[in-house]
């Protein structure tokens, strides 16, 4: 408070959680006032909590109070990302993960690059922006997983920031992505089809640790998420060959080129229980999806789709 004036941060972290306080800690760690090059009355930083935990808001005010708790949702990670940014006060909104690492450059790169014009010839600052998610520890298992954008254009929901405003214009992310994932990619054909030009930061890191991954028919059950987002950005049909040839492909690609193990016979294994749960439900899945976007056109979404396979890899 300046002069008594409540001085508003230009920029908003958003950090959706749900009862990961060990891997919550890190981050914050990184987000605290002084671990970030930018200075912290810059920012802010609002951890919405669709575990609604009376723990979690505790452990907030005890270890990190320049926080903001709030209760989420309680209905997935799209909803508990649009409820923080309904929170957020900052002109700029960034997201990233309970379970990520951010550099110290983090938001001052992505300050810079919020201010700056196109080096094209445009004089217009971005309206959304991109960072550099890592995998420093690398995989030495295909039974590992993280989120790996070092090139650009996949816009991973843990490293992306979009000016709030345009944010809300185009409806912030699709609450009817109920799971972690394709929400992220939705909201990117959604902003592209709005005219917004998401301009890629490459010094604005983010690091993801591999996680071990879930069970093969976990994996098969978020590819529901992935029916929707096709059907609904106009993928002609019918879907299942073209959806199981892409699990299986990327999955043995992926297996192939790390060196052989019991967890390459795991993966296996989980790869076979993906593509049955996949096959058992995906009929239902697209009739669904179909009943819900009826009279929906072809769109960006039916070119699209094999980018999302990459993540939960």
């Amino acid at each position: 408070m300046t002069g008594g004036r409540v001085t508003v941060p230009r920029w908003s972290v958003v950090v959706p959680t749900f009862r990961r306080h060990a891997t919550l800690a890190e981050c914050l760690a990184r987000l605290a006032p002084g671990a970030q090059r930018l200075p912290a009355d810059r920012y802010e930083v609002v951890v919405t909590d669709d575990a609604r935990s009376d723990e979690t808001c505790a452990f907030l005010a005890d270890r990190f109070p320049w926080a903001r708790w709030t209760a989420g949702p309680a209905r997935g990670p799209a909803a508990n990302r649009n409820h923080g940014a309904r929170e957020a006060r900052g002109a700029w909104i960034a997201f990233t993960d309970d379970d990520t690492l951010p550099a110290p450059g983090w938001l001052e790169a992505f300050d810079a690059a919020s201010r700056a014009a196109d080096g094209r010839g445009g004089a217009e600052e971005p309206e959304a922006l991109e960072g550099r998610t890592t995998c420093a520890a690398g995989f030495g298992t295909p039974m590992h997983y993280a989120p790996v954008n070092e090139t650009g254009g996949w816009f991973w929901s843990c490293n992306v920031a979009v000016r709030a405003d345009r944010f809300r214009a185009v409806g912030g992310f699709d609450e009817g992505f109920t799971v972690a994932h394709m929400e992220d990619q939705d909201l990117r054909v959604r902003l592209v089809a709005a005219g917004v030009d998401i301009r890629w930061v490459p010094g604005a890191v983010v690091d993801h640790p591999p996680r071990r991954q879930p069970s093969g028919r976990a994996l098969g059950l978020l590819r529901a998420a992935e029916v929707r987002y096709l059907v609904k950005h106009g993928a002609p049909g019918p879907l299942r060959w073209r959806l199981l040839r892409g699990i299986a492909s990327l999955r043995v690609g992926i297996i192939r080129g790390l060196p052989w193990s019991l967890d390459s016979l795991r993966a296996l294994g989980s790869l076979a229980s993906e593509l049955w749960t996949v096959q058992r439900h995906l009929g239902r899945w697209e009739r669904d999806a179909r009943r819900e976007f009826a009279g929906a056109g072809s769109g960006a979404g039916g070119g699209a789709g094999g980018r999302s396979l990459g993540r939960h890899a």
